[in-house]
């Protein structure tokens, strides 16, 4: 599988153009755009350039992100590398670093860094493109990026943030009222809708504002009324995202990666509702499962971005770990059904699978990054090792704890553990599931 990607990279990389012109602008921010030019960027960097991580102050490190760098010819500057970069912070968090350098790789100019997002923590960079947005004949910088922000039920999930940058002369501007708007719409999820948005923004103020609140309020809607159906049938988790998918369809809204992940954002929000009137007599069994929640929550998530590392990147496995959070309110909502209506106990088919879940996380440790050094360089190799190694330690924490606060080794914990049990083999198994 990776010697595939490793192929369909090259093949990708072989096909860029090597004028630098703009590609098209109405390509979707998805998956395969760290792999491959995003919509209207300029010419790739050479791939001979590898990744490296540098040391900054104050004990963070720096690491060039090679395929969302670009050589570029701006106005007030001329030809220069465009570079996006992550910083990891010696708190831990991670933020997006953009900057200038000439032919000898010295710094010309460092973007600032966006309000909207200097509080959440960075993921990746979906694409770049430099556009003229504001009409006035200069380049802009428009960056799509996904970030965590570690607010509200869905604060473990990363989102697609849009980042406008307006050059000036010398100097680039970050307006947070702008970045705001952007983010708020929630559909921002390509290059072709920030140009959108800007050309919407020339006409009267009611004329951009009310397609958007139709939208919002035909988005709300339609989730009410999906969630009072999926919670009184007994259908499968399955079927309920297929009934979500088809009204999703059949009213028109968002079907992108971010559309997908908000819709599955919303079965969990639908089913932890439901959950915690279920639960609203019940404190003891409430304080359980919203314990059991927030720790499957992290396993999930580390689980996912071990996928990412081990795979050299592609948000494909983001996305799948945003999705399966999302599912996990409705698995924990079947928890709370079952433990109300006193299950068996299930001590030995529990312990067995306990002991096949300790078995695949130490393949999984066995394996690391193993097959990685045939999509990156050393350096990338060492890196990646470094956060496995980060990651698994978490996940190895927080699947503990799940086996503590489940305890009690009943039918509504084995149920649980099933599915954590499987998710952890489909890393370590190919082809690896989403879910």
């Amino acid at each position: 599988m990776r010697l595939l990607a490793l192929c369909l990279l090259f093949a990708i990389l072989a096909g860029c153009d090597p004028s630098g012109q703009q590609s098209r602008l109405d390509e979707p921010a998805k998956a395969s755009d760290a792999n491959s030019p995003p919509a209207g960027s300029a010419g790739p960097v050479s791939p001979a350039i590898p990744s490296q991580a540098a040391p900054a102050s104050g004990g963070a490190s720096v690491e060039e992100i090679a395929d969302q760098s670009f050589q570029v010819e701006l106005e007030s500057w001329g030809k220069v590398r465009f570079v996006s970069a992550k910083r990891t912070n010696a708190d831990g968090r991670k933020e997006l670093v953009l900057s200038l350098k000439d032919a000898e790789d010295h710094t010309l100019y460092t973007f600032p860094q966006p309000k909207l997002v200097e509080s959440w923590n960075f993921e990746s960079v979906k694409a770049v493109s430099f556009k003229d947005v504001d009409g006035d004949g200069k380049k802009d910088v428009i960056v799509l990026a996904d970030y965590v922000t570690g607010k509200g039920s869905g604060g473990s999930i990363a989102m697609t943030v849009p980042s406008i940058f307006v050059q000036k002369d010398k100097s680039f501007v970050s307006d947070y009222d702008t970045d705001k708007r952007l983010n708020a719409s929630g559909k921002i999820t390509t290059v072709s809708d920030v140009v959108a948005f800007f050309k919407a923004k020339a006409k009267p103020e009611g004329a951009q504002t009310a397609p958007d609140s139709d939208n919002n309020a035909t988005l709300a809607k339609v989730n009410r009324n999906l969630c009072s159906r999926v919670t009184v049938s007994n259908i499968s988790e399955d079927e309920i995202v297929q009934t979500y998918e088809n009204e999703y369809a059949k009213h028109e809204l968002d079907r992108s990666e971010h559309g997908q992940d908000e819709m599955y954002r919303y079965i969990g929000e639908c089913f932890q509702q439901e959950t915690d009137k279920l639960l609203a007599n019940d404190s003891k069994l409430k304080t359980q499962t919203d314990a059991i929640h927030q720790t499957v929550n992290e396993a999930i998530s580390e689980l996912s971005g071990i996928d990412y590392i081990r795979d050299g990147g592609g948000t494909m496995w983001i996305h799948g770990g945003n999705r399966t959070i999302g599912m996990y309110g409705y698995r924990l909502n079947v928890y709370a059904n079952m433990k109300l209506n006193h299950p068996k106990p299930a001590s030995k088919k529990y312990d067995a699978l306990a002991e096949k879940l300790d078995s695949n996380l130490a393949k999984l440790k066995e394996q690391r990054v193993k097959g990685l050094e045939e999509l990156t360089d050393a350096q990338g190799v060492k890196e990646a090792e470094k956060d496995f190694d980060t990651r698994f330690s978490k996940l190895s924490t927080a699947l503990q704890k799940f086996k503590e606060l489940t305890s009690d080794k009943d039918e509504a914990s084995l149920y649980l553990l099933e599915l954590l049990t499987k998710r952890v083999g489909a890393s370590i198994d190919e082809p690896k599931s989403m879910r």
